[in-house]
């Protein structure tokens, strides 16, 4: 999923100017509804290899749509910084995902593989951070006669 748009017509927005000056910010609805923690399914919607922007590091960036529950269709957003000290967390993930690498390296034109795998995950908040940690790969439910959901028909 490629997340910069560029425009090909000219988009006007002069004719939101008045009621941009006139809305006032406490009107308008909360910007932020928090989702709290908990275990969550999800779907991986984007996973592409990155660099932080405050280290310059190498990282793996997630986007997790949830897919289950009341907060169905909202996003999460995980960052995996790869280091010395955290390759082996990052290795659990991409493993947890069904990604299995011969070299490391091969990370680079492999991520976006991991895009459409189902996981159940936790969100764990202590103090101002939250971390999102995968517990597993969640597999067709295999029905009592079965039949995977997936193989219907219809």
């Amino acid at each position: 999923m490629n997340t910069s748009f560029t425009f090909e017509d000219e988009i006007d927005l002069s004719r939101f100017n008045k009621l941009y000056k006139t809305e006032t910010v406490s009107d308008a609805a909360p910007l932020t509804h928090s989702i709290p923690d908990g275990r969550y399914e999800v779907i991986v919607a984007e996973a592409i290899l990155t660099k932080s922007q405050r280290s310059g590091n190498p990282m793996v960036r997630y986007v997790l749509r949830i897919t289950g529950s009341t907060f169905r269709d909202r996003i999460l957003r995980k960052h995996s910084a790869i280091t010395e000290n955290t390759i082996r967390f990052v290795k659990k993930e991409l493993e947890i995902c069904g990604l299995h690498l011969e070299k490391f390296e091969d990370l680079k034109v492999r991520a976006h593989e991991m895009e459409g795998v189902e996981l159940e995950i936790v969100k764990v908040t202590k103090g101002e951070d939250s971390n999102i940690y995968f517990n597993r790969a969640i597999t067709a439910q295999s029905q009592a006669d079965g039949v995977a959901e997936d193989d219907l028909p219809f």
